[in-house]
C-alpha cells in the first residue's frame, strides 16, 4: 500500500509524542537503552503563565536543554542561572556524562559559555549569516 505524506504545521505534542516512542522502542530494540525522559523547570507569575523556563530530554547518558527561556522582564535576575543550575543538578542526578545545548550567535553564547560549556561545533549558512553553536558540557 503506498501512503500519503502530508505537512503539518505546528503538529500536535500527541503526534510528536507518537514518534518519540517508535524512536524510544527502536532504541531499546537495538541498544538495550533506556526510554528518553522529557523534562521540564517553569517560573510563573501570579496569574500562572509561564514567565521563564528550562525544558528538554534526557537521553542515553546526556542531558539536553532544547529550550530556555526567560522573558524580557526577568532577564539580568538570575533566572536563566538557577534554571540551568536546576537542569545541571537533574543530570547529575540521572548520571548523565554530559550535557548539551544549542544557540544562535545573537542569543545566549556568552552565557553558556559562562556555565562551563564550550563549543563542539557550529553551523554556518543561516539567514543574515548567523551561526549556530552546538554546545557541551562534560559532568
Amino acid at each position: 500500500m503506498n501512503y500519503p505524506i502530508k505537512y503539518e504545521q505546528n503538529p500536535s505534542s500527541e503526534d510528536i509524542q507518537q514518534l518519540n516512542n517508535g524512536i524510544m522502542e527502536n532504541a531499546l530494540q537495538k541498544r538495550g537503552m533506556k526510554p528518553i525522559e522529557f523534562f521540564g523547570f517553569f517560573v510563573r507569575n501570579e496569574n500562572h503563565q509561564i514567565v521563564a523556563g528550562c525544558a528538554g530530554d534526557l537521553l542515553y547518558g546526556c542531558l539536553y536543554v532544547g529550550q530556555l527561556w526567560v522573558s524580557a522582564s526577568l532577564r539580568k535576575k538570575g533566572y536563566g542561572t538557577k534554571l540551568m543550575e536546576l537542569a545541571e543538578n537533574l543530570a547529575k542526578e540521572r548520571a548523565c556524562n554530559f550535557m548539551a545545548v544549542n544557540t544562535m550567535d545573537w542569543e545566549a553564547l556568552d552565557f553558556y559559555r559562562s556555565r562551563g560549556f564550550f563549543v563542539e561545533f557550529e553551523r554556518h549558512g543561516f539567514d543574515k549569516n548567523s551561526i549556530f553553536y552546538f554546545l557541551r558540557k562534560n559532568l
